[in-house]
């Protein structure tokens, strides 16, 4: 989420491990929801189309939660940092900023993560919706799975849960990329799961997919594209 978030990729020893209880198919039903979720370099536009096709949802009268990573800028424009943004009511607090948080905070690149701000939205953001009224299943959105969310290690466990669950909820929303060669492995046990499918996008091919996506959506939950 949150276009450009340059990073080096954290913890690779500790993702790898908890990344390898991803796999599970085994124990989702056949009929369990999909995971739709996008992939993409910093700047491709990740969270700008997680955030469009889910506003569109909720018009459409689906019930949604989660969360959305938003960048924050300072008085001269520059960008200081990311706020976690949860949907569908807005609330923010801290993911990460680039001076402020105390010294202990784990970092990515040039960013402190305040992991304990982060899990106090976050976490309770990933519990599935019971449906509205206006379509069969609910959709959790997660923008992102990437470097900085996955400093908590509670984010892991409760992303590896939903995985493994067999709530009828759609999951959407976006995985971090490979950069500079450096993969995260968790990422990379989540798009090899059978359940998940993953669209890699770029700034000449985002509109499409999300058009795409948002079609995808539609009929996952039961609704038809209007006109």
């Amino acid at each position: 989420g949150g276009g450009g978030r340059d990073g080096e990729a954290c913890g690779e020893r500790q993702l790898a491990a908890s990344g390898a209880g991803c796999g599970g198919d085994a124990q989702v039903p056949p009929t369990a929801p999909p995971w739709l979720m996008v992939t993409g370099q910093p700047g491709s536009g990740k969270t700008t189309l997680v955030r469009r096709v889910a506003e569109a949802l909720a018009q459409r009268g689906v019930a949604l939660r989660g969360f959305f990573t938003e960048e924050v800028l300072g008085a001269g424009g520059s960008r200081v940092g990311f706020d976690v943004v949860t949907v569908p009511d807005g609330r923010r607090g801290v993911l990460s900023r680039k001076a402020g948080l105390p010294a202990h905070c784990p970092r990515t690149g040039a960013y402190a993560v305040d992991v304990a701000a982060f899990e106090a939205l976050a976490l309770p953001a990933l519990s599935p919706p019971p449906p509205s009224a206006a379509a069969r299943r609910s959709v959790v959105v997660i923008d992102e799975v990437g470097r900085m969310e996955l400093h908590s290690a509670a984010f892991q466990a409760a992303v590896t849960r939903l995985l493994a669950s067999p709530a009828e909820a759609v999951v959407f929303g976006a995985l971090t990329a490979p950069i500079y060669g450096h993969r995260v492995p968790f990422c990379d046990a989540i798009a090899a799961h059978g359940r998940v499918s993953v669209d890699r996008i770029t700034q000449k091919t985002r509109d499409a997919v999300r058009e795409a996506l948002q079609r995808r959506l539609l009929r996952e939950v039961g609704l038809r594209e209007e006109g």
